[in-house]
């Protein structure tokens, strides 16, 4: 299809006509980007979505090849519709788009809106999807100044990206004064699961709620298994002790399965009190570890 027909079809006033284009859209130049960026933001609800789609489609189209001759040319396109000429549901589109094909070379242009209060979301959300240390360089760059509502989730995507780099971000985070904060950083701390130099300090459970304690104990025991497979044992057992003193049926039962992973002599003795645990599922796990670590 040429480039005028194209863009005819696509603001086509007959719905199958821009369907039709739209399904095309992975053969016509990436020049017609900034075009598709403004009928995007058209207060048409047909040339909009058929806009939309298009550049959905071209976007996957060079997405399936990363040797896809277009592949550069449609990322710059996408990371040129994030400017303030665009309507703002058109640049939100444009990074969610951006983060499936871009490299570390786009780094920098998605990166500078992240202090933007209606983009900083979908510029996380594109940089945690962007391979390479550069994108977890400048989610670590960014957190100084972020606004303490949005620090918890620059935390969560370097949890997701499991970025040894950042542990010691994490671990001050724990420490805040900002409970928010501090289970944020707790939790992307755990899902990295790298030991820093010195141990770590799980935020105090006074003044969290219900639900921070329970993903405090829920990252302390993912931490507490993380050490365990790369052979911590003790850093592993010292978190499980405290895991088996809590009342919760679910974290002491959790404790037990990660200490019969360990099987020692001394994971065995802890184990031994909760054999007879008022606690029916207690109980029973316990049992049924004890006897994995006997037969092991």
């Amino acid at each position: 299809m040429d480039t005028q027909t194209f863009l005819t079809s696509i603001q086509s006033s007959d719905a199958d006509k821009r369907f039709a284009a739209w399904r095309e859209a992975g053969s016509v130049s990436p020049s017609l980007i900034p075009q598709l960026g403004k009928l995007a933001g058209s207060a048409d609800p047909g040339q909009s979505k058929a806009a939309i789609e298009a550049l959905t489609t071209m976007t996957h189209s060079v997405g399936k090849d990363p040797k896809s001759a277009n592949r550069a040319a449609v990322t710059q396109g996408l990371l040129d519709l994030n400017s303030a000429a665009f309507a703002l549901p058109v640049r939100i589109h444009a990074l969610r788009l951006t983060s499936n094909i871009a490299g570390e070379d786009a780094v920098p242009a998605v990166a500078k809106e992240i202090g933007n209060p209606d983009l900083g979301e979908e510029v996380v959300y594109c940089l945690e999807r962007i391979p390479g240390n550069a994108s977890i360089q400048a989610l670590m760059n960014a957190y100084k100044d972020a606004a303490e509502d949005f620090k918890p989730r620059i935390l969560a995507a370097l949890g997701h990206r499991r970025a040894a780099a950042a542990v010691a971000l994490c671990t001050d985070a724990m420490r805040s004064a900002n409970k928010e904060i501090a289970i944020a950083g707790a939790k992307a701390f755990a899902r990295i699961g790298s030991k820093p130099a010195a141990p770590p300090s799980f935020p105090p459970e006074a003044g969290l709620s219900d639900w921070q304690k329970m993903e405090r104990m829920d990252s302390m025991l993912r931490y507490a298994e993380a050490q365990a497979k790369a052979g911590n044992a003790a850093d592993a057992m010292a978190i499980y002790k405290v895991a088996l003193e809590q009342a919760q049926e679910h974290v002491q039962c959790a404790a037990i399965i990660g200490i019969g992973k360990l099987a020692t002599a001394e994971a065995a003795g802890l184990l031994l009190p909760k054999l007879k645990s008022p606690i029916r599922n207690v109980r029973i796990t316990a049992q049924k570890t004890w006897k994995g670590i006997a037969s092991a």
